[in-house]
């Protein structure tokens, strides 16, 4: 049975949990099947004791209790949820051995885990198991705090040359230390960056180590949730660093199913409207680019480096990503299936992935202007063209258009025709027109005129077969 503790060891065990049942703020105690009803109660407890102040509940239609975070984020000076990482657990063991193993590696030497145990004992006369030893140098490695080289099959472990211990800079001075966190500007800069940049907790963890607090900056729009998802961009962004292939857990959100994936992280996109993440991945099997959204994302793992040529195919990677960026409307690159020839190229031009969309509209161009402005600056490199006075027309190449549905139907209203070279894409947006203009035509009288009801709108496709069908 599971004893309550407010720390926690693992973060993976606890970050779907807390987006799940409190960020989204649906879920009741029967809906967790991860373990038995004491296991909810203690994970109920522990979230709640670090979230208190912001814990709402409420009882849904079939009378179940739900619960959930509620926070203004232009009111709060810090990210509730950076509590979460504020409380892995240790052990007396991790406490010793942290000190124990960092002075017994200060001679610069490197040692196997039963040297280093059998040292450890004759030195400082405690007695460790040699594998509760490998543990923490592989973790230490793992963190960058250690380095390891082989010889022969030994696996020696040593400090790393670079750390911050050896360096005899200013920049471990602890003069200049209290100097510089004694400055407003530093206390400014820790508190800007604790709420606007990817791992903003470490920025929250010093101030409350400093026991200082944000008293300058509220951010009217700040996606608190995605701090969640900073254990798996580290991964991500030291595998980039490292030019690594990784092994990614992605769990689907329609089928709940999981998949791995392997293949080499290349860049980060957010999201400037919802503040999601996404990683671009040139995958091993298929040979082409995909993204994944982080929160999406069970487990990175790096794997070794493919040879010596890795270096070279990363860089290669990158060169053919950036090529690819262009032709994408947000961060799909399509299914990679084979696709009808766009009618915008010439034959030796067309690309068999690209989809193609183009739409007219109708404005006042007098007192509608701001319309092209948003053609022009929206538009994402697409073409914009005059047709006549008042009618415009935009086309645009991508490799999935369906990411421009929610743009394009932002002009319902005044779009003329439609037509897609997807056809799935193009009959579900007369599909939902018509539903649109059916849920006019059948709301009340005096909702409607009578002009519309005798005579409604109709949008034309280049396509006859569309409209005649009703869809």
């Amino acid at each position: 049975m599971k004893e309550f503790s407010e720390l926690v060891k693992r973060f993976d065990r606890i970050r779907t949990y807390v987006r799940d049942f409190y960020v989204y703020g649906f879920k009741t105690r029967e809906d967790y099947s991860d373990g038995s009803g004491r296991t909810y109660d203690n994970e109920r407890r522990r979230i709640e004791s670090w979230f208190s102040p912001y814990i709402h509940s409420e009882y849904n239609e079939e009378r179940k209790k739900t619960v959930a975070i509620i926070a203004h984020s232009n009111r709060i000076a810090v990210n509730p949820l950076f509590s979460a990482w504020k409380s892995k657990s240790f052990t007396s063991n991790d406490i010793m051995l942290h000190f124990l193993i960092l002075d017994f590696l200060a001679d610069g030497g490197f040692y196997t885990a039963d040297e280093t145990a059998d040292e450890l004992q004759s030195r400082y006369e405690v007695l460790f198991d040699s594998q509760t030893v490998r543990k923490k140098l592989v973790e230490y490695e793992y963190l960058g705090i250690l380095t390891a080289k082989k010889e022969g099959r030994r696996l020696l472990y040593g400090k790393r040359e670079n750390s911050c211990e050896e360096n005899t800079s200013n920049l471990c001075s602890m003069d200049w230390l209290e100097k510089m966190t004694g400055s407003p500007r530093f206390l400014d800069m820790v508190s800007f960056y604790q709420g606007s940049a990817a791992f903003g907790f470490i920025g929250s963890t010093i101030l409350d180590n400093l026991q200082k607090e944000n008293t300058v900056f509220r951010l009217k729009h700040d996606f608190l949730v995605h701090t969640l998802e900073d254990e798996i961009l580290l991964e991500l962004l030291r595998a980039m660093r490292e030019r690594k292939e990784i092994q990614l857990e992605n769990k689907s959100a329609k089928t709940g199913r999981t998949e791995l994936v392997e293949g080499t992280p290349l860049k980060i996109l957010v999201s400037t409207q919802t503040g999601r993440r996404y990683v671009i991945v040139h995958q091993t099997k298929s040979k082409r680019f995909s993204s994944f959204r982080l929160d999406y994302l069970l487990s990175v793992t790096r794997l070794e480096s493919g040879g010596d040529d890795g270096e070279a195919r990363y860089e290669q990677h990158k060169k053919d990503l950036e090529k690819n960026l262009s032709k994408t409307w947000g961060v799909s690159f399509g299914d990679g299936r084979k696709k009808e020839s766009p009618p915008l190229r010439r034959p030796a031009e067309r690309t068999a992935r690209m989809e193609s969309i183009s739409f007219t509209l109708s404005l006042d161009e007098e007192r509608e202007a701001h319309i092209i402005g948003r053609l022009e600056r929206e538009g994402r490199g697409g073409t914009i063209t005059r047709l006549d006075h008042g009618v415009w027309s935009y086309t645009r190449e991508c490799f999935d258009c369906n990411e421009m549905m929610p743009w394009v139907k932002t002009f319902t209203g005044r779009i003329l025709s439609f037509s897609c070279s997807n056809s799935m894409i193009e009959k579900k947006f007369f599909r939902d027109m018509d539903r649109m203009a059916k849920m006019y035509t059948e709301s009340p009288p005096h909702l409607r005129s009578a002009e519309w009801a005798e005579n409604p709108p109709r949008l034309s496709s280049s396509e006859s077969e569309v409209n005649k069908d009703g869809i």
